[in-house]
């Protein structure tokens, strides 16, 4: 019953933020969405920060179960990044059939707006971030041993490329409420990551 509630809270302040943004979204907002008291809402979240951090780790659960369906699988490097791509554009269309309009990244919106204010988030995020990198770069790097991508690019930048494209097509496809933008993914990445000349 507690994990359920817990998990009730969670899930709806993720809703709420990626429906308004994270300052817009007070504790009695949640309270009253998800059918909780503030007391259930503060015995598993002290603060509202604490509550951010658990929807922050619930975005990056959904993103890795993204990475890893993908990435583990038995697939040529870059086809194993194609599939990212093609299931993170799935995943934001089918947050803009949930939500009513596309939201962005949803690791990328909580970045932009509380890197600056939260240290304790921004140091959450630059993990997370990091992580995600670290991912992809091991993707570049299998792609770069099959001779697929220049070895002399360094694999660690081409992933922060990589992921920097994916978070500005994710403003894109907000700014636009078009997830279809984010078709242009997949052709632009295989840019970014040239074959040996």
């Amino acid at each position: 019953m507690a994990r359920d509630t817990r998990e009730r809270i969670v899930t709806t302040a993720r809703d709420l933020v990626h429906a308004a943004t994270y300052a817009d979204v007070g504790v009695d907002d949640v309270c009253r969405a998800a059918g909780v008291n503030k007391g259930s809402l503060y015995h598993f979240f002290p603060s509202k920060q604490a509550l951010g951090l658990a929807v922050l780790d619930r975005n990056w659960e959904l993103m890795r179960g993204l990475l890893d369906e993908a990435f583990d699988a038995e697939a040529p490097p870059l086809d194993r990044l194609d599939a990212f791509l093609t299931a993170y554009a799935s995943m934001m269309r089918t947050m803009r059939e949930h939500l009513g309009a596309t939201p962005g990244c949803p690791l990328g919106n909580l970045a932009a707006e509380l890197s600056a204010h939260e240290p304790d988030m921004r140091a959450r995020i630059a993990e997370v971030l990091t992580a995600w990198t670290d991912r992809v770069a091991s993707v570049v790097r299998d792609a770069q041993a099959r001779g697929d991508v220049d070895p002399s690019f360094d694999a660690t930048e081409a992933a922060r490329g990589v992921v920097a494209l994916v978070q500005g097509y994710g403003v894109l496809a907000k700014a636009d409420d078009d997830p279809t933008a984010l078709d242009a993914l997949r052709p632009l990445v295989r840019r970014l990551l040239p074959a040996p000349h």
